[in-house]
């Protein structure tokens, strides 16, 4: 998602220079000049930007990658065990939407549903509906675009690299010295997350197709708001964990009310550089409005506006506006600067649904109990840090 925001960016600023130069080709007005330059200066911000954004998502991927996460896929030139694949997940989806409006089943269909019954009741979800709910969770989402997002079918374990070890000046046939990394473990859970979604009688004569995006629809939007709070501020109970609860603390403010810029400074700059060159900050609108009036001991704003006045830099690094993040207040932690890909979000391969038919039936409704399982996790806490409010 920010990948694509920032490249937006950097066409609109492109497009807009090369508006200013296409109707002014007798040379540009003093003031236009001085507005051509904060175009292009945009334009360079937003692509340095951009490319950190692009090697934290390449660094992403390689890791997962690493660890063994990355779904395995069919060989390529294995057309036709992709193509029988392909061929048994559209026979279990028209199934399994015939089963759920109730329309007549074939038996074949009978028999590609009596394969995938849920181990609760109902049905397992077909794999392109899940594929779908993933889609939109992500489109949706401030933390899945940031962070580094997997999927598994079991408890994993994620191995965190503690200590990198150290090197040694050694002399000629000298000994060299022991320097193991310490390796830890960091445990990734399944927490359940679901609702009922209610869909008339009416609506049950539609086309499966115009019931499967209703659900998904519904569904993406309610887990995402669900997932996007546990994944800031989640106490791991019955729920992920979220980045504020073990991100270290950067710095702690002096007023329990107001945040000042040495204060937004320090918090920059108890980054670790490794870290820092992905490092995106995270706030509110209402903070964000807060931080916007604030400047440096030359008199400059912190905060550096994109085009059309709209905040989107401080310090150096992207502002990722997230509504979860909480306000300016005693005790409250409502800023953060970090590398958000050492979040980790595990999605379980396996979403469960069932029909509920008795429950709404005096109100010509059809019930759809629907489920799915995730975990959330920072697994370095160092690479993120915090500004903590005084406490009251």
């Amino acid at each position: 998602m920010l990948i694509k925001q920032l490249r937006e960016r950097m066409n609109k600023a492109n497009a807009a220079m090369r508006a200013m130069l296409d109707s002014n080709p007798n040379g540009l007005s003093e003031e236009q000049s001085a507005e051509y330059d904060d175009l292009e200066k945009e334009f360079d911000t937003t692509r340095a930007q951009l490319e950190k954004a692009v090697e934290r998502d390449a660094k992403s991927k390689e890791r997962e990658t690493f660890m063994g996460q990355a779904q395995r896929a069919p060989l390529a030139g294995d057309v036709s065990h992709q193509d029988d694949n392909e061929g048994q997940e559209d026979l279990y989806r028209g199934a399994f939407w015939a089963a759920q409006t109730r329309k007549p089943l074939t038996p074949e269909q009978t028999r590609s549903l009596n394969t995938a019954t849920g181990s609760e009741g109902g049905y397992l979800v077909p794999e392109s509906f899940q594929t779908e709910i993933v889609k939109k969770l992500t489109e949706k989402s401030y933390m899945r675009g940031l962070a580094t997002v997997s999927m598994s079918s079991s408890t994993d374990n994620i191995p965190v690299e503690g200590d990198d070890g150290a090197n040694s000046w050694i002399d000629e046939e000298g000994t060299y010295a022991e320097s193991d990394p310490t390796i830890s473990q960091v445990k990734m859970a399944a927490y359940k997350t679901g609702r009922i979604i209610k869909v008339t009688d009416e609506q049950l004569n539609d086309s499966f197709t115009s019931i499967e995006g209703y659900v998904s629809l519904k569904f993406a939007k309610s887990t995402t708001k669900a997932e996007e709070l546990a994944f800031v501020s989640g106490d791991g109970s019955k729920k992920p964990t979220g980045f504020l609860v073990t991100a270290q603390v950067g710095k702690t403010t002096a007023s329990a009310t107001a945040i000042t810029a040495d204060e937004i400074i320090d918090t920059w700059g108890s980054l670790d550089e490794d870290y820092a060159v992905n490092g995106t900050w995270k706030m509110n609108r209402n903070t964000l409005v807060s931080i916007m009036k604030l400047k440096d001991s030359n008199g400059d704003y912190l905060v550096n506006k994109g085009l059309n006045g709209a905040p989107s830099a401080m310090l150096g690094a992207p502002i990722v506006v997230n509504k979860h993040m909480p306000d300016i207040e005693a005790g409250a932690k409502p800023i953060s600067f970090g590398d958000m890909s050492y979040y980790f979000i595990k999605d379980r391969t396996v979403m469960n649904m069932k029909r509920l038919e008795e429950a709404y039936a005096t109100t010509g409704h059809i019930g759809f109990r629907i489920d799915k399982r995730v975990d959330g996790k920072l697994v370095l806490p160092e690479a993120v840090k915090v500004l903590q409010m005084k406490a009251a």
